[in-house]
């Protein structure tokens, strides 16, 4: 009897088995065990990809694939995966805003796009400009008895700078959309404003002043540093409220009003807290305590008519111009890591403008496909691209200008 029964339990004990198994390796969709006895779901499965990006983004333009959520029937069948391929992003430029001008186009936007400012030299006025083409304009002039030269104009909060010999003081006179809202004046009749610069993300306005003969003032934010010579030129004003200042074949590096350093090159711009100076035949990257983080012979760069660089930083790339040459894409250690045809008009940490004859090409920095394209009625002077290339102002050489918003994407 015990031995009947201890068969029996054999017998049952492998029919629970088979049963088991069968049941475990059931229809599709209704899971699998692990190597640890856990059951998991056969559905579709995604990988995670890599949190970071690296330094040397690919040198072709790649198209993103982007995966389709299953979907699955109501009377219950299995769940399918599929892939779709999604083209890069491109849009189309409108022209929303042109005037006719005539001099020097001293002109500048916000990063935001959401107010542009621009100066008929020649006629002493200022417009101001909203992304959709809707346009204020003042007479700078104002009640002055004498038409006040300009020598440039920055956008900040929601204001424009315009800094100018007027007929009493230099210095600047602010607008708002509303209207004049105030001056900042230095000297009397006969003293001459230099030069006005703001760092690229707008928190930061600098401009340098002559009240007398051998003498200059530089304000930035309210703080004022006096220097012994009426000779430098405002060069670059970085986000960390890094100043350069050139005079000759030498460059003062200024932060918060204190003299850092003295380079001995006429072509330095800052950038954050690094500085990039073309030197002894070298493109050399500096730290503000002159220690050389990085150099290369042969890339140096100079600056051109209206006071444009021939080299454009951006947190990742520098842009480097070489006549009769494409551009040079260079990562901050200095590698090269693509080009680009044109020249490097403007860049910010989006996007980078260049410019072959009247014709402006828009690249974006994530992969390098060209987001759009601008062909220009006139020579190109200055460049100004919103963050988000969606607003683009741009001047001709000699006056002009034109705004440009996205009409559609594609």
């Amino acid at each position: 009897m015990g031995m009947r029964v201890g068969a029996a339990l054999i017998v049952l004990l492998l029919l629970s088995a088979a049963a088991a198994a069968g049941c475990l390796s059931g229809g599709a969709g209704e899971g699998k065990t692990t190597s640890h006895g856990m059951v998991q779901s056969t559905g579709p499965s995604t990988s995670a990809s890599p949190s970071g990006t690296s330094d040397f983004p690919s040198h072709t333009t790649t198209s993103s694939a982007s995966t389709v959520a299953p979907s699955s029937s109501a009377a219950g069948g299995n769940a399918t995966e599929t892939q779709s391929t999604q083209a890069p992003e491109r849009w189309s430029m409108e022209l929303v805003w042109n005037a006719s001008t005539s001099g020097v186009p001293f002109m500048d936007m916000s990063p935001d796009g959401s107010l542009s400012a621009a100066v008929d030299f020649e006629g002493a006025k200022l417009y101001l400009v909203k992304p959709d083409g809707e346009s204020v304009a003042f007479d700078v002039r104002g009640e002055d008895p004498v038409k006040p030269v300009i020598d440039g104009v920055a956008v900040k909060d929601g204001e424009a700078y315009v800094l100018a010999d007027y007929t009493e003081f230099a210095g600047l006179r602010i607008y708002s959309w509303e209207g004049e809202r105030g001056e900042e004046r230095h000297g009397w009749a006969g003293s001459v404003a230099d030069d006005i610069a703001r760092s690229p993300s707008g928190n930061h306005v600098c401009y340098l002043v002559t009240p007398n003969a051998g003498k200059q003032e530089l304000y930035c934010d309210g703080k004022k540093l006096t220097l012994g010579s009426d000779e430098y030129e405002l060069h670059s004003v970085s986000d960390s409220g890094v100043v350069v200042l050139g005079i000759g074949d030498k460059s003062l590096v200024v932060k918060e009003g204190e003299r850092l350093l003295e380079i001995n090159s006429g072509s330095v711009i800052a950038y954050k807290d690094r500085l990039l100076a073309s030197e002894d035949g070298k493109l050399r990257v500096y730290s503000l305590n002159g220690d050389v983080l990085a150099e290369k012979e042969g890339y140096t760069f100079k600056m051109t008519t209206l006071m444009r660089w021939t080299l454009v930083p951006t947190g990742k790339y520098l842009f480097r111009y070489e006549p009769l040459e494409e551009a040079s894409v260079l990562t901050w250690n200095l590698t090269e890591v693509r080009t680009l045809p044109g020249f490097p008009y403007f860049a910010n940490e989006n996007f980078v403008v260049m410019g072959d004859g009247n014709t402006l090409h828009c690249y974006s920095l994530k992969d390098f496909h060209e987001v759009f394209s601008v062909e220009v009625p006139d020579t190109v002077g200055y460049v100004r691209l919103s963050n988000d290339g969606k607003v683009l102002l741009v001047s001709g050489d000699t006056g002009g200008f034109w705004l440009y918003q996205a009409a559609y994407e594609s």
